[in-house]
């Protein structure tokens, strides 16, 4: 689903969700595939997700963060656009 309004959830969810996701671990409660799950989100994210956010205005800082998600170990933690807080 596109558009203005699906546009503006995905960017209320991401901004949601980039704690959890940024800490490697889904957002939800799940009882199985919850790796393989968060997994499969970020990869959407960082793939479909940053297009759509910029289109709707998102600030560079949540942009930035889905970026973050493509990345593993130092090469997420020594980013200069690493957030602050500790997961």
């Amino acid at each position: 689903m596109n558009g203005p309004v699906a546009d503006r959830r995905l960017a209320d969810a991401v901004a949601h969700w980039e704690r959890d996701l940024l800490g490697d671990e889904l957002p939800w409660d799940t009882w199985e595939d919850e790796e393989e799950t968060r997994e499969e989100l970020a990869a959407w994210l960082v793939r479909h997700a940053p297009a759509r956010l910029r289109a709707h205005g998102a600030d560079e800082e949540l942009l930035h963060r889905v970026r973050l998600l493509g990345l593993t170990g130092p090469d997420r933690w020594e980013d200069p656009h690493w957030p602050a807080h500790v997961y």
